[in-house]
């Protein structure tokens, strides 16, 4: 039975056959990897690729006295509304964040 070889396994010769210029085959076969495996965890990579890390980003906060509500918007274009009673900790907790 074959060894199982983890994630840092398959992305060193993923690395390695990037810069090898060889074919995927032709890479695997000169290193006695399976090309299903290496198919798989090749799609494993671009699919960790692809998702795309939730950043942070500048928020305003405004206060309506009127609405009794806290307005948290991004330069983006995103708003969230929270009711005002209680939230007096949501600024000193945004200042903290990096």
């Amino acid at each position: 039975m074959a060894k199982r070889q983890g994630r840092a396994y398959w992305q060193g010769h993923l690395a390695a056959w990037t810069e090898s210029g060889l074919t995927q085959q032709a890479y695997c076969t000169k290193h006695g990897l399976s090309l299903q495996s290496f198919y798989r965890w090749r799609r494993k990579q671009k699919a960790a690729l692809a998702v795309k890390p939730l950043t942070l980003v500048p928020v305003g906060i405004e206060a309506s006295v009127a609405r009794n509500m806290v307005r948290l918007h991004s330069p983006g274009g995103w708003r969230i509304e929270l009711p005002d009673a209680g939230a007096a900790w949501l600024p000193s907790l945004l200042r903290q964040l990096p």
